[in-house]
């Protein structure tokens, strides 16, 4: 296994098949049986482990921010370690929260249990960040997070390679994040390496069955004749009672993070379509409610349908959302451009 400079390999497998191990043995927190590891191209049995991790920084999913200390403190401990002058420590640490979008007005002098979970795993990030290692090691960061809280760390992650350089080592149990995040992917069983590869090769080649049941095959391509509308819809599409206020519709669009909400009646029979454009544009009238301002002339299409009939619809419609009925007028899913996307590029393979 070998891992360039720069590079963020995922190491992902079954439980038990030895990925938090393998990164265990890179900061000499196990060492291995056999076999050598080199970092820059030094045996690292030769070097004193004490140093060794000081050298690299390590993210693990219990966070570890001791409670006594503010945020600032729980950053900058690294740095003292590493006898960095405290007149450079501050100007560091703030220049870290900045980084990870935490204002440092604002977050510096907290402490954490003030902190949501993912803010927490931020301050663990910088905290790795600190004294600029070359290597850092990710030991299933963001398993503990919800589910929004985990994307948004994702992206943040995928931002922040491009802009800090350094080589990352994440350990994950979850495919979707490794496609997500990784460089390449190293899929691990028992121990061994079963294939190493970028995403989109991973994706387009799996290696064996293993393989491609571990990536799911609901991600793999299909021969199996013409597609249909329920291949591509989304199942559950965020809706909203027609009484609700505009306020609510904010928020809601704000949590689920869309720009539209299908308003549906008790018996789930849709009603019309309210838009981000419509809220922004009544916010200010607190009388309004969702059926005052939805879009009730809404082109849809029935479940049984073909695929290459809603793609010819919305063409012809100028729409990029299609919401799905079923022979009683009621909503069962929608689709969008991207879950198009989804689809046709699983067909490409």
């Amino acid at each position: 296994m070998q891992v360039s400079p720069g590079e963020l390999v995922v190491l992902i497998g079954p439980s038990g098949c030895g990925k938090s191990t393998t990164m265990k043995m890179i900061n000499r927190l196990v060492d291995p049986s056999s076999g050598v590891i080199r970092v820059d191209g030094k045996d690292i049995s030769t070097i004193n482990p004490v140093e060794l991790r000081r050298n690299i920084g390590y993210v693990i999913q219990q966070i570890g921010l001791f409670p006594h200390m503010t945020i600032a403190q729980n950053a900058e401990i690294i740095l003292k370690l590493k006898n960095v002058p405290p007149e450079k420590r501050g100007p560091r640490i703030d220049e870290l929260l900045q980084l990870v979008n935490l204002d440092p007005e604002q977050f510096r002098d907290r402490y954490p249990h003030e902190l949501s979970g993912g803010q927490q795993q931020r301050i663990g990030v910088i905290r790795a960040l600190a004294a600029e290692p070359s290597i850092i090691l990710m030991d299933e960061p963001f398993s503990a997070l919800d589910p929004l809280s985990r994307e948004q760390l994702q992206d943040e992650l995928s931002r922040l390679k491009k802009t800090i350089k350094q080589t990352i080592v994440f350990v994950t149990h979850d495919m979707d994040e490794a496609l997500k995040i990784a460089d390449r992917i190293i899929l691990m069983k028992d121990g061994q390496i079963v294939q190493a590869d970028t995403p989109e090769r991973m994706l387009r080649h799996p290696k064996n069955d293993f393989v491609r049941e571990f990536i799911g095959e609901k991600r793999m391509v299909s021969d199996e004749g013409p597609l249909y509308v329920s291949d591509a819809m989304i199942e559950n599409p965020v809706t909203i009672d027609p009484e609700r206020g505009i306020a609510y519709c904010a928020k809601l669009m704000r949590k689920k993070l869309v720009n539209s909400l299908m308003v549906i009646d008790g018996d789930r029979k849709l009603l019309g379509v309210v838009t981000a454009k419509k809220v922004e544009e009544n916010y200010r009238n607190e009388e309004l409610r969702a059926d005052k301002i939805m879009n009730s002339d809404v082109p849809v299409i029935e479940e049984g349908k073909l695929l290459s009939e809603a793609v010819s619809y919305m063409q012809d419609k100028g729409v990029g959302a299609l919401p799905v009925v079923n022979d009683k007028g009621q909503l069962v899913g929608l689709i969008t451009n991207s879950s198009l996307m989804d689809v046709l590029l699983k067909q490409i393979g």
